[in-house]
Parts: structure tokens; sequence; C-alpha cells
């Protein structure tokens, strides 16, 4: 068994959160990605967006 450095509690020798304060790297770095995802998909989302809206004006001009 480990010690959690955070609380000092005992835990599982893996790499994982600790069950008493949940403190562990792998869930700062699930969050970190998540939130990277999330930012960058929203800001694809807008570019997206812009390029079909262009795309159907000019539809719009030569039809």
């Amino acid at each position: 068994m480990a010690k959690c450095e955070k609380c000092g509690a005992k835990k599982r020798s893996w790499p994982g959160s600790c069950p008493r304060c949940r403190d562990g790297k792998k869930r700062a770095t699930v969050a970190e990605t998540s939130a990277e995802m999330a930012v960058a998909g929203g800001a694809l989302t807008w570019v997206w967006r812009g390029v079909m809206t262009a795309v159907r004006s000019l539809i719009r001009v030569f039809t």
C-alpha cells in the first residue's frame, strides 16, 4: 500500500486517485484534457458555421 501525499491515507499503489480526498494526477489530467477539448470543440463549431454561411451565400448569389 502507498500513502497519499495530500492526506496521508493508505491507497492502492497504482496511479489513481486517493479514495479519501480524491487527489490524484489522473483526475487532474482528465479534467484538463476535457476542458481543452470543450474549448477546441466550441471554436471549431463557430469556424464551421462561418464556412457554411459563406458557402450558402455563394450558392444564393450564383443561382
